[in-house]
Order: structure tokens, then C-alpha cells, then sequence
């Protein structure tokens, strides 16, 4: 599939060697604000002066969309209506409206659009959702989810803390990988109760720890803790109860852990692993390349997903995107409110 892409910063630039070391994909269409771009890319990459030129040309089937979120509403539906097919990165938008039009778009024009949570194809999250899957750690019953970093000093412009851009604080930065992480083990949210603090960072409307209890569709319940506060440094867990078991994530360094019994309160089986490729590749290449490999799976799943094959792909799709924004929206409203807020039944 040829693919176009639409900002690149950092994270767009790490899509660029995805694109180029995935087997069925081809980059051939770019646009950025920058026009010294043209100097970067290859000679077999079409370089144009507007999003809304690539978007109409016949120079990539899909386009992936590495730009602030509060760009995203504009490209992805000049997008779509293009005929493309079209990847955002998290979170989906800076609001729930934004979400709304672009599902709306994508659906009507019969489009494919995902989101970027890339951290659904780490491998140590990969045992987690095998665990739960299979039934090894029993009968789903709750999930507990932290994800911090250290702040405005892991930032590089101040737009990535401005809620009128990003939509938010940590819950719409760090903060909505975990909670996609989240909704998609648990099998959806129901209902949401929350805080958002800003006492620490004393942000603009932007808070620097964000809590939530969630109650899923299934009765599973789930507690999520986002930080800007974190000083140890950056890293995020992830571990699920279940009626014979639990399974843990953590990242960074990668690692997961599985612990079973074959009744409740009988022996334990404990399985540790250690996902050395990645932790070593991380090491003397960086994190860059754990990234780069999530991005050719999720390329991979997005491919399918665009024929009709569906089964077996975890990609996040529309859907899915506009609900963590719901959430996250949900915690907002509760944290002002002091109750739970229920969530629409459908999209």
C-alpha cells in the first residue's frame, strides 16, 4: 500500500523508517510546514505544498497523520474525503466533537481511519492480553494501570502541554496510551469516575495527575493513574486480576509477568519474562526501535483492516479513539462535579 504523511516531527520521521522497513508498504507522498523537507525525503517521494493537495492527489491510497491534535480534524477529513484512508496519532483529536466529525467522515465516505496506540502491539502487553484471552489467569475481574513521566522537562515545545491544543493534561499525553491499554482488556467502559489535579506543575488547565475508576460493560472494574509527576522517570504497568491468576506489564525495560493457579488460592505458577531482543535493542539503538516495530505490526493489522480482514487485528480503530477521548472527557466532568459519569451507549 502507498502511503503519504502528513507532519514530520519527531514521531513522524520514526513512521518514515516504519514505512520503509515494512514489507508492504511504500512512502510516496509527504507534506510539512517545513519546506526544506524536500531535501530529506527520497526522490520516489512526492513532496506538496498543502495537506489538502496530497489529500486530493493520486499519489498514496492512505495517509498517516503525525501533526498536533488540534490539526487533526481538518487533514483527516480532507483526507478521507480524498479517498484515503487514513492513521492519526493519539490521542484522536483536542476534543470529542472533532472525534465525532471524523468518525462520521470516515463512515461516510467508507473509509478506514485508526489511532495511533502503538502500545497495544508491545510484546509485553501482547502476554497480558494472551493471559486474559485464553482464560489462564480465570474469570476477568479487575485491571490496575499507572503511566507517568517527569513532566514539562520530557517536553520539547509548550504546544504538547496546552490544553487547546492537545484537548488536556497527562490523561491526553502519556496518560491515553494507558487508558486505551485499559479499555481494550477490560472490553469497554461504561461508566467513569475521576480527578484531575494541577497542583503541582500549576498548568493552564492542563493537570499534572489525572485518577479514575472505571466500570466496564462486563462489571470489570479499573483503576488509572496518570502522572507528569513521576521523578523516578518515565514507565507505565499494567496488570490484570483475574479469578485464578494475574498478568503484569511494565515498561521500560520491557518485562511481564504471569502467575497462575488452577483454583483460586492453590499453588502458584509464576512465569517471568524478560523480552531481552527489545531490552538490548533499547539500550544501544534506543526506544526509537521498539516504536518503529509497533508501527510495522500496526502498518500490518491497518492493511487488513482496509481489505476487510479483521479478525485477529488489535489495531485501535475510530471508535475506539473517540471513546478514550470520551473518558478522559469523563474524568474531566467528574473531577468537577464529584460523580460518575455515564457514557453514551453508542458511537
Amino acid at each position: 500500500m502507498r502511503f503519504g504523511l502528513i507532519g514530520v516531527g519527531g514521531i513522524g520521521r520514526v513512521r518514515i523508517k516504519a514505512l520503509e522497513q515494512s514489507a508492504n508498504c511504500s512512502f510516496t507522498a509527504v507534506y510539512d510546514i517545513d519546506k526544506s523537507i524536500k531535501d530529506t525525503v527520497g526522490k520516489d517521494v512526492q513532496v506538496f505544498d498543502s495537506f489538502e493537495a496530497l489529500a486530493m492527489s493520486d499519489a498514496c491510497d492512505a495517509v498517516i497523520i503525525s501533526t498536533p491534535p488540534n490539526f487533526h480534524l481538518d487533514q483527516a477529513v480532507a483526507c478521507l474525503e480524498g479517498g484515503k484512508h487514513v492513521i492519526v496519532e493519539k490521542p484522536m483529536a483536542s476534543s470529542l466533537d472533532e472525534c465525532k466529525k471524523m468518525l462520521e467522515t470516515a463512515r461516510k465516505e467508507n473509509k478506514t481511519l485508526t489511532v495511533g496506540f502503538n502500545h497495544r502491539y508491545f510484546d509485553a502487553i501482547k502476554t497480558v492480553r494472551e493471559a486474559i484471552q485464553s482464560g489462564d489467569i480465570g474469570e476477568l475481574s479487575y485491571i490496575r494501570a499507572y503511566g507517568g513521566h517527569t513532566g514539562l522537562s520530557e517536553f520539547k515545545a509548550p504546544w504538547m502541554y496546552d490544553k487547546d491544543i492537545m484537548g488536556g493534561g497527562t490523561m491526553m499525553d502519556n496518560g491515553i496510551h494507558v487508558l486505551d491499554l485499559t479499555q481494550h482488556l477490560m472490553g469497554g467502559v461504561k461508566s467513569v469516575y475521576g480527578f484531575a489535579l494541577t497542583d503541582i506543575w500549576k498548568l493552564d488547565r492542563s493537570e499534572d495527575n489525572g485518577f479514575a475508576l472505571l466500570r466496564g460493560n462486563n462489571g470489570v472494574v479499573a483503576s488509572l493513574h496518570s502522572s507528569w509527576t513521576e521523578w523516578k522517570g518515565y514507565h507505565f504497568s499494567i496488570e490484570a486480576y483475574g479469578s485464578k491468576g494475574m498478568a503484569r506489564a511494565y515498561y521500560a525495560p520491557m518485562m511481564s509477568t504471569v502467575i497462575t493457579m488452577e483454583h483460586k488460592g492453590g499453588p502458584k505458577k509464576t512465569k517471568r519474562n524478560f523480552y531481552l531482543p527489545a531490552i538490548f535493542r533499547e539500550k544501544f539503538k534506543g526506544w526509537q526501535t521498539t516504536v518503529i516495530q509497533t508501527f510495522v505490526d500496526e502498518l500490518d493489522d491497518f492493511i487488513a483492516l482496509t481489505n476487510g480482514k479483521s479478525e485477529g487485528a488489535v489495531i485501535a480503530n475510530a471508535e475506539d479513539g473517540y471513546r478514550a477521548i470520551e473518558i478522559v472527557n469523563g474524568i474531566y466532568e467528574s473531577s468537577k462535579t464529584g460523580s460518575a459519569v455515564v457514557l453514551d451507549e453508542n458511537i
